[in-house]
């Protein structure tokens, strides 16, 4: 991958908040004992996404359809790189080459936000009708699910808060991790639908153990090259972790000792 950390300084340029709300904020689910690589829509599972419908609160709308954006690794395009490639290892040990070409939408006011590898970066146009700010957290285990189901659902492993201000409209480029590594990635034509906070065990599981760490792009200074190769390592290592769980077996001990290594959220 060319490396570039454009992306990163966008992140820094918008306005937004970190949340500091406690978890009683978040959405109580009661978690179901799916095993790891049958949760329903995640993987090659059979069914329906489960888990708490997610919706904007009062006064934000949606002002447009949430597409895949491709801005975030689409900027690969303007340095010359125009695919990249990934191997993906199945429950049988086969091994598949898939790739994908990101698309970018030129001249598009976004903000980077969240933390993903690429495959599913989506652009949420939306709007505060109301007179005074609102803000808007998208919790941990959100997944946003393709319209058509030939792509690639968005599982976001950490909650990202976003405040609106008043009578704004506000471009939000969500970067979430691939949760089914069998399908295509989401291109600019592709269509998602705001889904669930799934109830998942296996992905709450996950989520509890990275909500403290420093994974989210907005963490990271977009001036410090090292900071960035850090980030870069990051969401290659915890893409495989997801696909761990929604397409295989489950963490290894390896994997969690890989996650309690990463530095803390300041």
């Amino acid at each position: 991958m060319k490396t570039t950390y454009f992306f990163l300084i966008a992140a820094l340029l918008c306005c937004t908040t970190i949340s500091c709300s406690k978890d009683e904020d978040e959405p109580q689910l009661q978690p179901k004992d799916y095993a790891p690589g049958e949760i329903p829509g995640l993987g090659e599972a059979e069914g329906e996404l489960t888990g708490t419908p997610f919706k904007l609160p009062d006064g934000v709308e949606l002002t447009g359809e949430i597409t895949g954006s491709g801005d975030q690794d689409g900027y690969w395009n303007l340095y010359g790189e125009s695919s990249m490639s990934y191997a993906f290892t199945a429950k049988d040990g086969t091994v598949t080459t898939r790739s994908f070409a990101p698309k970018t939408r030129a001249g598009e006011n976004v903000c980077y936000l969240g933390s993903g590898y690429g495959y599913v970066d989506l652009l949420i146009p939306m709007r505060n009708s109301q007179s005074s700010p609102v803000t808007v957290t998208f919790p941990a285990a959100l997944i946003l699910r393709n319209d058509a189901g030939d792509c690639q659902n968005g599982v976001l492993i950490k909650k990202v808060t976003v405040t609106i201000p008043a009578g704004a409209d506000y471009h939000l480029n969500l970067a979430f991790y691939c949760g089914n590594a069998h399908k295509g990635a989401a291109g600019s034509d592709d269509r998602y639908l705001l889904g669930v906070v799934s109830d998942a065990k296996p992905l709450l599981d996950l989520c509890d153990r990275v909500k403290d760490k420093k994974i989210n792009i907005e963490e990271f200074d977009p001036t410090d090259v090292e900071d960035y190769n850090t980030y870069n390592a990051q969401r290659s290592s915890l893409q495989n972790i997801v696909w761990l769980v929604t397409d295989n077996t489950g963490l290894t001990e390896t994997d969690i000792s890989y996650i309690n290594s990463l530095p803390n959220s300041r």
